[in-house]
């Protein structure tokens, strides 16, 4: 594993904000599950011995141990969040917040999930009636919520590949690559409008940020930015190459934080960076790619999925190499990847389009769960494809089902 320093880039205020609390969230998540879990463990043992043992110095004596075995354990997982010295100070004040918010067990607000939830919170901040934490649990996503879209060329139909996520507005951008078009769905699965079938060719990637869409071909060799208030075209780069700035098949895509966009080349063997105005910043991975197929960037790192050989690569923001994890193991958990997301833990959504599935596996690669199987029916895919997961964890996947060609779990 690489020892490189973690380097903070500059970033505007709005994004700042943005990166701390993606940060703070990424460092105390399960720290925070642990420490309920712990408390309440604690609570359920002093009510149950409450009648019988309340006045024996032994059990206040014993409970008193475990508070302070508690209180020690948050404090030694405290300290692991001092690798980065400009947020440690922010990091704890906001972890002594939320402990007295679990001190008090009345009304605790939603934690920041994701930065694309910001927008959201500053005007509706949903409450709970009691201590509850968020938690992804993939074994109960069985059957889907949605399932639209028939397999086809007309009209409302899709020949899809990549889709992004439009939280703010719940809306759904689909990269319809059979039919050379964008299509709009609202979140309840509604089809509202396309656009760029008279530009584009083979669609494939696809995100969305708040002013733009950017969007890879792979029949053009291009990347596309269009606005998204009308959907003209703005610009895009020029012609099929390996030269900076130049891409031989782009497909899978992703915006950051500084809304610079990073491009997965297949035929290139690397990760292109552009800025927000498509001007060539630069490239990684040339010396560890193969064929790239997607691409994802978080506040501290840069995950690229590589199909061969199948492993997830984890680069630091800089450009070098954490580590990389294998996918495909002797029972073969990843036979034929194509987009991936990632959840608010880490955990790494991959599509299978050889069995037909989204495999859910750890940061370490290991298999955590399957979702879906091979059909036309709800919950069956047939190549699944592209993929993305909410701030609040419904999984949204586009798959050539004849049927049901969007669906979320």
């Amino acid at each position: 594993m690489a020892t490189n320093q973690l380097i903070i880039e500059p970033v505007n205020e709005l994004a700042q904000f943005d990166y701390v609390a993606t940060q703070i969230m990424n460092r105390f998540d399960l720290l925070i599950k642990q420490l309920i879990a712990r408390r309440d463990a604690l609570l359920g043992k002093l009510k149950d011995m409450k009648d019988a043992y309340l006045s024996k110095e032994s059990t206040r004596k014993s409970a008193m141990e475990e508070l302070a075995n508690t209180q020690r354990h948050m404090e030694e997982l405290s300290l692991k969040v001092n690798e980065n010295k400009d947020l440690h100070q922010q990091a704890t004040d906001l972890y002594q917040q939320r402990i007295k918010q679990l001190e008090t067990p009345t009304k605790l607000q939603q934690p920041f999930f994701s930065c694309s939830m910001l927008s959201q919170l500053q005007t509706q901040i949903a409450e709970f009636g009691e201590v509850k934490e968020w938690e992804l649990d993939y074994s109960l996503k069985k059957e889907p919520i949605l399932a639209v879209g028939k397999e086809g060329y007309g009209n409302n139909e899709l020949n899809a590949a990549g889709l992004s996520l439009d939280e703010p507005n719940q809306l759904i951008y689909i990269a319809d690559w059979g039919n050379s078009r964008i299509q709009v769905v609202s979140f309840e699965g509604k089809f509202l409008e396309r656009f760029g079938q008279d530009i584009l060719k083979r669609p494939w990637g696809i995100a969305v940020t708040e002013d733009n869409v950017f969007i890879t071909d792979e029949d053009i060799h291009a990347l596309l930015q269009f606005n998204k208030k009308d959907y003209k075209l703005v610009k895009r780069t020029g012609n099929r190459g390996a030269g900076d700035g130049e891409l031989n098949l782009p497909q899978g895509l992703c915006v950051d934080y500084n809304g610079d966009v990073y491009v997965a080349e297949v035929s290139n063997h690397r990760v292109s960076i552009f800025s927000k105005a498509l001007e060539f910043v630069n490239c990684l991975g040339t010396q560890q790619l193969k064929h790239p197929k997607d691409v994802k960037v978080t506040p501290t790192s840069i995950v690229v999925l590589d199909y061969n050989p199948i492993c997830v690569h984890f680069y630091w923001r800089s450009g070098h190499l954490i580590y990389s994890c294998i996918t495909r193991r002797t029972d073969g958990v990843v036979y034929g990847p194509a987009f991936f997301s990632l959840d608010v833990v880490g955990n790494i959504l991959i599509t299978d389009i050889f069995r037909n599935n989204i495999k859910i596996l750890s940061p370490s690669g290991e298999l955590i769960h399957t979702i879906g199987r091979r059909g036309h029916g709800r919950g069956e895919f047939t190549n699944s494809f592209g993929i993305s997961i909410s701030s609040l964890g419904t999984i949204y996947v586009i798959s050539h089902n004849a049927y049901f060609c969007l669906q979320a779990f």
